[in-house]
C-alpha cells in the first residue's frame, strides 16, 4: 500500500513561488508512487498568499491541505501547526521560496524509510560568498551552537530542508514552545541523524524575512531552552568569585596579623563584602536553577498559533 508522505511549507509573501512549487512537488511524490499531503500554513501574509493558496486548493482538491494564521507568529510556529496537520508515515519540511528543488524531496524520503529519523539536507552548491556577510555570520553562530548542544559532529550540516519519520514529528509537536526551534526539538527526539546531499537553487523572488537581529534573537532562545550553559556559566563565575573573596579574605587577615600595620575595619569590611557579593551570587545560582527547570516546564506546555481558517 501507498505510503502518504507530508510536506510542510510555512509560506509569508509567497504569493509569486506557490504556483511553481505546489504543482512541481505534488507531480515529483506521485513519480515516487507514494501519496502527497503538502500542507501550506499561511503566516498570516499581508498580500495574496491566502488567495493563492485557495486557488491551489480548488487545483489539488485532495493532495492539498492550506491553513491561515490568525496572527504572525514566525516560521517555527507555523512549521508546528502544520506538525499537527500531517499524517504521513514521513514529513518533510522545506521553504517556499524554490531554493530548495521539490526534486531533491525523494532523497530525503528514502532516507528515513532506510532507518534514519532525521535527515537533514547538505547544500552542495551553498556559497557563502552569495549571502550578506551578517546572515552567514548568524547562520554559523545558530548551526555552531545546535551542534555543541547536541554533540553532532563538526561537519554535521543544519538546514531547514529536512525530513523526520512520523514518532520523531509527534513528540517534537508534544513539546510545544513558548520559543519554539524546530531543528532543535527534532534533534531532540531523534537518535540517527544523517546529511543527505541536494541542489540548492537561487531563490527566484523576494528576499529573506531573517535579519541580524532574529538571529541573535533565535541563538539566544537556543542558549536559554536547549542548553544549560548559562546556567554552568553563572555557576562557575560564583564558584571562581566565591574563591577569589575566600584567598583574598585569608590574606588579608594573615598581613593584618602579622605586620600590625593597617587602618582600623578596612580588613574586615574588605572580608565582609567579598563574602556577602558571594553569598548573592551563590543565591542567584539557586534562583537559576528553580527558574531554568520552570523555564523547561512551560517550554513543553504551550503552543503559539490560532488557526483561522482551515481547509482539508
Amino acid at each position: 500500500m501507498p505510503q502518504t508522505v507530508s510536506v510542510v511549507i510555512p509560506v509569508f509573501r509567497s504569493a509569486k513561488s506557490l504556483p511553481l512549487l505546489v504543482p512541481r512537488l505534488i507531480d515529483v511524490l506521485r513519480q515516487t508512487e507514494r501519496i502527497p499531503q503538502i500542507i501550506l500554513i499561511d503566516d498570516c501574509s499581508p498580500d495574496d498568499t491566502w488567495q493563492v493558496c485557495l486557488d491551489l486548493k480548488k487545483q489539488f482538491p485532495t493532495g492539498l491541505k492550506i491553513a491561515r494564521l490568525l496572527t504572525n507568529r514566525g516560521q517555527h510556529n507555523a512549521i508546528l501547526c502544520g506538525f499537527y496537520l500531517a499524517t504521513g508515515s514521513v514529513v518533510v519540511t522545506m521553504d517556499d521560496d524554490l531554493e530548495n528543488p521539490p526534486e531533491e524531496v525523494p532523497k530525503l524520503i528514502a532516507a528515513v524509510e532506510r532507518g534514519y529519523d532525521l535527515v537533514i539536507a547538505e547544500y552542495q552548491d551553498d556559497s557563502k560568498s552569495a549571502r550578506q556577510a551578517w546572515r552567514a555570520g548568524g547562520s554559523d553562530l545558530i548551526n555552531g551552537l545546535l551542534r555543541w548542544i547536541f554533540h553532532l559532529p563538526s561537519d554535521f550540516h543544519l538546514t531547514s530542508f529536512r525530513a523526520a519519520n512520523a514518532a520523531v514529528v509527534r513528540e517534537a509537536s508534544r513539546m510545544g514552545g513558548v520559543f519554539p526551534y524546530i531543528t532543535a526539538m527534532l534533534l531532540c527526539h531523534s537518535s540517527n541523524q544523517c546529511n543527505v546531499p541536494v541542489r540548492h537553487e537561487p531563490r527566484a523572488f523576494g528576499r529573506s524575512n531573517y535579519n541580524l537581529r532574529r538571529s541573535l534573537s533565535l541563538a539566544f532562545n537556543l542558549l536559554l531552552n536547549y542548553s544549560s550553559l548559562p546556567l554552568y556559566a553563572i555557576g562557575f563565575f560564583c564558584a571562581t568569585t566565591f574563591l577569589a573573596s575566600l584567598s583574598m579574605g585569608t590574606l588579608i587577615f594573615i598581613t593584618a596579623l602579622m605586620e600590625r600595620a593597617y587602618i582600623p575595619g578596612w580588613a574586615s569590611l574588605m572580608v565582609v563584602t567579598t563574602f556577602l557579593n558571594s553569598v548573592v551570587l551563590l543565591s542567584l545560582l539557586i534562583f537559576g536553577l528553580y527558574l531554568i527547570r520552570i523555564n523547561q516546564q512551560l517550554s513543553r506546555t504551550k503552543v503559539r498559533y490560532t488557526i483561522s481558517e482551515l481547509h482539508e
